[in-house]
């Protein structure tokens, strides 16, 4: 892909997230939200179910489950429209911890088998030295604490304070903060390891994107 077409590429999608969390901002604080936001409001946890549906051990079984489950959604689809804000909240919250999860349950592998040590493997062709590997380890930590926190505070907004703040801080703050995690890790790499050759922001992104596309066709 040309870099021309890269930006575009990147661009649109940003477009699209920016849209999107638009979208989710006005129906969680909406009364009576339109229906297409409500489609919306499932476009990302049915996406994955589908994928993970297809791609599991008992796909029969899972697809099958999975069309039950959009039966389900269509036949209440009148309650769910004044309950939206239920299904962005399951999604934030279950998305924040998921990836604590995800994160955390490799920590105690060692540093060799950190989440972010098996990212790094996917873009670099030198190898990991004992103390490249620890501070992959740390970051891997970092996000753990970061996604736990973020979880926290999406259900403490939800059940405790307005719903307005909940949206502001679910589909407005989350993404700047992923922002700022992604770029502050980048600038301490570039401090504490000056001599290391480093890879971008976009190639983190794409080697997390090769990662779980292969634990997900296992």
């Amino acid at each position: 892909m040309s870099s021309a077409r890269k930006v575009l590429h990147l661009a649109l999608i940003a477009a699209a997230g920016a849209l999107y969390l638009g979208m989710s901002h006005l129906a969680a604080t909406s009364n009576h939200p339109p229906l297409i936001t409500v489609l919306m409001s499932i476009l990302p946890l049915s996406t994955v179910s589908i994928i993970s549906a297809w791609h599991s051990q008992t796909r029969s079984l899972s697809l099958i489950l999975f069309a039950v489950c959009a039966l389900a959604f269509v036949l209440n689809l009148d309650y769910l429209r004044s309950h939206v804000a239920w299904l962005y909240f399951i999604q934030h919250a279950g998305a924040m911890l998921l990836l604590c999860i995800t994160f955390g349950s490799t920590l105690v592998r060692g540093h060799s088998n950190a989440l972010c040590s098996r990212i790094a493997s996917f873009v670099t062709i030198e190898p990991l030295e004992a103390d490249y590997l620890s501070y992959t380890w740390k970051v891997t930590l970092a996000w753990t604490i970061f996604f736990a926190l973020s979880a926290m505070a999406s259900v403490l907004l939800f059940f405790f304070g307005p719903i307005e703040a909940w949206s502001v801080f679910a589909n407005i703050l989350t993404p700047i903060l992923l922002g700022v995690m992604f770029v502050g890790e980048y600038l301490i790499r570039l401090r504490v390891m000056p001599n290391r050759t480093h890879f971008s922001i976009a190639e983190t992104i794409d080697a997390y994107r090769e990662y779980s596309r292969r634990q997900s066709s296992r």
